[in-house]
């Protein structure tokens, strides 16, 4: 069977398993055979009250919940397509983004309208409750028919907005077919199984969801939403993973840091994980092996990706008997997605030039269409493949840099604006930040670069003091590498998707 959406996925496991649950999060649970109706539910009453409209774009204001997973499947029911956003979004960037969608239709729930007044938006909005009780009839599975039937892959899915270099947020555009090919590519390489139940990190306004959100819909496993303010508590977050038998988490290495730089899994380990997959940014080789170590026999694998390829295009599944040192590797190209290393030259680094680092560009069906009402910046960052001249190849220029290991993988190497100049010479942020990162005493670390007082700082979570850092370094790193500042912190400033927050780290760099 061809899938067009992911609504064709969703309806093949829900004919399959109909009572099975699909989502749960601290309130209730809904099942696959309830996700479907709920979906067309509201995606009837949202076709009604467009008058029919398609690919418009529908502002998700919600906290993520079965309700607003009902409200993303719901909207492509109608013909359109879904902007999750977060709910403490300020008014400063809520209100640009309305002004990039132009014609955006708002939703919400009874729950979450107050966190849409402090926004500042004064519009017409939707009630979710409303909409969701839409009566189902002959005459709306009808009218859902004939909307299903105009759907074409290459039309778009959602629109996700992700930080701006200019301080405005950009919305990153992604067809229904990137989507499907993701899942498809994806379930061939890891082993999702049916009877997993994964433990969500990620909200739905950042891609990293997407593994939890539709790998499970492909297998007719279970996605368990982990209430966000427990990660704050890494102990509570434990229990509840426990509780909820998770046997899989899917998150951004920061997230599992949290749990190892206060030792938590030595208060409590829950019993049901088996598997692990880090994603979103590098992953510390520190805090790789605490999990290891009380997970011995459990599956470890490593992704790399981003929101302009759709999710993940590399994976590697780490090997229990292999010691790693410096990064792990990020491995080899998902089925169907292009990944190359292009020198400072452009030109092609092969797998065998281990020497040799290059900056990682993807090409295929993974990429997303570009930024949504920004051509200029689309046409910056997706750019023609050198590997092709006689017909047009979009390219992404990912901004990072990377090289092969022995064995033919790719391995992360640093971004391109993690390069740094200091005293004249060039310095690597992450080679920097790995050097520290395997020390006793020194559970994670950032490192920045105080441009205004000319210095490294380092900011790190742990014991050990400033001279125990410094002096156990020496080997590792050349002197005008080694940090000149330290700031002990009980955190690292994260993002709210949950990766780490530089240009935070950044603000206190010049006030340390």
């Amino acid at each position: 069977m061809r899938f067009i959406s992911v609504l064709d996925i969703l309806e093949a496991t829900a004919a399959r398993l109909p009572g099975k649950t699909y989502v749960e999060d601290e309130f209730g649970t809904l099942s696959y055979g309830a996700c479907v109706e709920g979906a067309k539910r509201f995606g009837w009453g949202l076709s009604r009250h467009l008058g029919g409209e398609r690919q418009r774009p529908v502002v998700i204001y919600m906290e993520k919940s079965r309700e607003c997973l009902t409200a993303m499947l719901g909207t492509l029911y109608s013909g359109n397509f879904y902007v999750p956003m977060d709910v403490h979004t300020p008014r400063e960037r809520f209100a640009p983004i309305l002004e990039t969608l132009e014609n955006a239709v708002v939703v919400t729930g009874e729950r979450d309208a107050k966190f849409l007044e402090k926004a500042g938006y004064e519009g017409e909005t939707l009630r979710f409750e409303e909409l969701a009780a839409t009566p189902l009839d002959e005459g709306a599975e009808a009218g859902l028919a004939a909307l299903r039937a105009r759907l074409v892959d290459a039309e778009l899915q959602y629109v996700l907005f992700t930080s701006g270099s200019t301080g405005v947020p950009k919305g990153l555009a992604v067809r229904h077919r990137s989507v499907v090919d993701y899942v498809e590519g994806f379930t061939a390489r890891v082993n999702v199984e049916e009877g997993d139940v994964h433990g969500n990190q990620s909200p739905f306004y950042v891609t990293m969801s997407l593994k939890d959100v539709f790998m499970t819909m492909a297998v007719g496993a279970t996605i368990c939403l982990v209430p966000q303010r427990l990660f704050a508590t890494p102990k509570r977050m434990l229990q509840y993973l426990d509780e909820h038998a998770v046997t899989t988490l899917m998150w951004v290495p920061t997230a599992y840091r949290m749990v190892s730089q206060f030792d938590a899994l030595g208060s409590l380990k829950p019993r049901s994980l088996k598997k692990f997959l880090f994603s979103g940014e590098a992953t510390p080789i520190a805090v790789y092996r605490y999990w290891r170590e009380h997970y011995p026999d459990a599956t470890f694998t490593q992704q790399y990706g981003s929101t302009e390829t759709t999710g993940a295009c590399c994976s590697y599944t780490l090997p229990k008997d292999r010691e790693f040192e410096g990064s792990l590797p990020i491995g080899r190209p998902l089925p169907n997605a292009g990944v190359i290393l292009v020198d400072g030259e452009n030109h092609l680094v092969e797998p065998t030039n281990t020497s040799v680092e290059g900056e990682i560009c993807v090409f295929g069906a993974c990429l997303s269409a570009g930024y949504y009402q920004d051509p200029e910046k689309t046409a910056e960052t997706f750019v023609q493949s050198p590997l092709v001249g006689a017909y047009p190849e979009p390219m992404l220029r990912t901004g990072d840099m990377g090289r092969y290991d022995e064995e033919g993988n790719l391995v992360f190497a640093t971004r391109l604006d993690d390069q740094v100049k200091l005293g004249g010479r060039r310095i690597e942020l992450g080679e920097v930040e790995q050097a520290f990162c395997v020390l006793d005493g020194c559970g994670a670390c950032a490192c920045v670069l105080d441009a205004g007082h000319d210095r490294l700082v380092l900011f790190y979570v742990g014991e050990a003091e400033k001279r125990e850092l410094m002096r156990a370094v020496r080997d590792r790193l050349p002197k005008y590498m080694i940090p000149s500042a330290y700031v002990r912190l009980e955190t690292l400033p994260q993002l709210p998707g949950g990766k780490l927050d530089r240009k935070a780290l950044k603000r206190m760099a010049a006030e340390a």
